[in-house]
């Protein structure tokens, strides 16, 4: 059985006689005949009924037709791969997407992504404070989020900037307080500050916390949200993620001084960047600049 066979199979069936087939594949009539001819010998059932003028489908040739069709879709959509791959596509990106990251514009990208390298499989490594270490790490192609470059490894562009508020569940004390405008600025080390920890083992950095002694750590602002409106502490939260949740004044605004995250597409200097990893690249270096959250 070979795929030459298979094509002139389904070519048959498509076009609806043996010598529409033959001028279809430019062969004579007489080697599309010999090549079901031999199939048939093969699998040692008739795949036609010659009983009538136009060939008919034996109920084991419609069944062996079936998984024909499935077979042809498979080698085109291998041969598809095979030239994408030989064409210098990566067949994996990953990308590292920061906690902060507005997920809409992240779906955006994707979705014309997906359309222009469907081959290509991405790897979303969700992260909150080590965007840096997983590219260092190699863990990562790009990212995307607040970039630490300490060693000047990184290649990095500023896209948008997060705006970062205290809030609190409505009836917690701090909320409380701060209706009757009775708060001190010592008071919010008072209660346990919700932060979220890298999550990289063995990293240190957190940030913004009041007192050190008095945190309870998580490691995405879902879970840190849910906290904070079931009033188990306080804690700084990208304003985009909880307009609603102030709107509905589960949550509510603390009198402390929102904090200005920068956030960036970043790649390690010394690794370049296949087709797809550029397009990723250009898309939000063109479109996303400059944007406050």
């Amino acid at each position: 059985m070979t795929l030459d066979q298979l094509r002139v199979l389904e070519m048959i069936v498509s076009t609806g006689s043996f010598r529409a087939a033959s001028q279809n594949l430019h062969r004579a009539q007489s080697a599309v005949s010999y090549a079901i001819r031999s199939l048939e010998d093969e699998l040692g059932f008739q795949i036609f009924s010659r009983a009538q003028y136009r060939p008919r489908l034996t109920s084991q040739g419609e069944a062996f037709l079936k998984k024909t069709r499935d077979v042809l879709f498979q080698y085109s959509e291998l041969a598809e791969t095979a030239d994408f791959l030989k064409r210098g596509h990566e067949p994996t990106l990953r990308l590292a997407v920061s906690a902060l990251w507005p997920l809409p514009t992240l779906v955006d990208a994707l979705k014309d992504f997906s359309r222009q390298f469907p081959q290509t499989e991405i790897k979303i490594i969700h992260d909150v404070l080590s965007n840096d270490e997983q590219l260092l790490g190699e863990r990562a192609d790009l990212a995307l989020g607040h970039i630490f470059n300490d060693r000047s490894l990184l290649l990095t562009e500023k896209l948008l900037e997060v705006n970062m508020i205290a809030v609190c569940a409505n009836r917690y004390p701090l909320a409380l307080a701060a209706a009757k405008k009775k708060m001190a600025k010592d008071d919010f080390k008072k209660y346990p500050q919700i932060i979220l920890a890298s999550t990289v083992p063995n990293s240190q950095r957190s940030a913004g916390i009041s007192h050190p002694d008095n945190t309870l750590s998580v490691q995405d602002y879902l879970t840190k949200k849910a906290f904070l409106e079931a009033g188990l502490g306080w804690g700084r939260m990208p304003e985009h993620l909880v307009r609603d949740e102030i709107k509905r004044k589960t949550l509510v605004t603390l009198p402390q001084k929102p904090e200005i995250i920068p956030c960036h597409i970043a790649r390690h200097s010394q690794k370049e960047l296949g087709p797809c990893g550029k397009f990723i690249w250009n898309y939000f270096s063109r479109g996303q600049k400059n944007k406050r959250l």
